[in-house]
């Protein structure tokens, strides 16, 4: 007979001190002055008696690799949980903390940076996995899909001649009427975790859409609209919400000043909590079958010539959860990828995340390359490493349908 399935979650403040420079921005001339909100890092744990994974979302810019490893090295160690099985994300918040030492921000800022508070963040991940690990209980797992189009766009939109501009803002209606704008990805992915009794434990997030609210209010920490989604849901179910960014490369907030954050993420929030209501887990068996599985990619860079091609090395990740498949790709990954992703899978419940294990750069279309933009031009990959990213997220995915 199937063991049974279990789940544990936890949470940890990883606010940094005010005074701290931020990621996100590279112009900003000053360091933070405010705390506008708490940011947090959150472990989900699920064993279904024979494998454990373990997912751990950041109220953060992005994870590194080094922070990964630090990570899944600890909890091997402690836990006898295999690397392959942890997968870290980040919301991609841009008021949070710089992770690691960088030339974007003046020498002046980064003067204000401290390792110690990095070191501090891997402990407190790691001891959030563990206290998740030492609450496991009896579960059932729910997934479900609402939408929420109206709060996000895509900022590469196209004139009537033909050529791309960055629409930072959603335009105007007269402006608007020139313009076609990109596809986006309306998803709102909810995975639901319950007890036996039916109280509501955790909840997941995925949702495709840049946090960049906030930008008259450049100076102060935040979560963004994700931390408002999160705390929303949290209020009312009186559980741990985890939030994880879908892709999002070119994706933008519909408003980004004032009480935007407010606003996006209590829309989230709202839908989401509408989702849960719906997503009764009672009738679900409960042995819930769980698997993980990562891979090496090697992504081509820009180079000068054939000669000197260099490459970035990554990695891809998949953890199945039952019925649920979620796919962890690494950077800011272009929302064209996640929807061709989820095309070429045909599979009901999928989660296709970005920010994971690694937090470098855009991945954007190839397509999008002669066209130009901020992405494109950033980006230190090459045309064609997006489509043999998503090539790699897919084979891995099939490999374990």
């Amino acid at each position: 007979m199937p063991s049974l399935f279990k789940a544990g979650v936890a949470k940890v403040n990883i606010t940094p001190p005010v005074g701290f420079p931020q990621a996100g921005y590279a112009g900003r001339d000053n360091v933070s002055d405010f705390i506008d909100d708490e940011l947090y890092s959150k472990a989900l744990v699920l064993d279904d008696g024979e494998t454990e994974i373990v997912v751990v979302t950041n109220d953060l810019i992005r994870v590194t690799p080094q922070l990964t490893q630090q990570v899944r090295t600890a909890v091997y160690e402690q836990l006898g949980i295999a690397g392959d099985h942890v997968l870290l994300c980040a919301s991609h918040t841009h008021f949070g903390p710089v992770l690691q030492a960088n030339d974007y921000l003046s020498s002046e800022i980064m003067a204000a940076f401290d390792e110690t508070y990095v070191r501090e963040l891997a402990r407190k991940m790691i001891g959030a996995i563990r206290m998740a690990h030492d609450q496991r209980c009896e579960a059932r797992i729910a997934v479900g899909k609402g939408s929420a189009p109206e709060l996000a766009f895509n900022r590469r939109t196209r004139k009537r001649d033909g050529k791309v501009t960055m629409s930072w803002r959603y335009p105007t209606p007269e402006e608007a009427a020139e313009l076609t704008f990109g596809p986006m990805d309306p998803d709102v992915g909810v995975l639901r975790i319950e007890d036996l009794h039916g109280k509501l434990m955790a909840t997941l997030i995925n949702f495709a859409c840049h946090p960049v609210c906030g930008v008259d209010r450049m100076y102060a920490i935040s979560a963004d609209y994700p931390g408002h989604a999160m705390e929303f849901v949290e209020r009312w179910e009186e559980s741990v919400c985890l939030f994880s960014l879908g892709c999002a490369g070119n994706i933008v907030p519909i408003e980004r000043e004032g009480n935007a954050r407010r606003w996006i993420g209590t829309a989230l929030g709202a839908e989401t909590l509408k989702m849960l209501q719906w997503l009764g887990a009672g009738d679900r068996p409960a042995s819930v079958g769980l698997s993980a599985r990562r891979i090496s990619v090697e992504l081509p860079l820009k180079s000068p010539s054939p000669q000197e091609q260099a490459y970035q090395t990554t990695e891809v990740q998949a953890l199945r959860m039952g019925e649920v498949l979620l796919v962890g790709l690494p950077g800011e990954v272009f929302v064209e990828f996640g929807l061709d992703i989820k095309q070429r899978l045909q599979a009901e419940h999928i989660f296709v995340l970005s920010l994971c294990n690694d937090g470098f750069h855009y991945v954007p279309t190839e397509s999008a390359y002669p066209e130009g933009g901020y992405e494109t031009d950033s980006s230190p990959l090459a045309p064609g490493a997006g489509e043999m990213l998503a090539d790699a997220a897919v084979e891995l995915a099939q490999s374990m349908m």
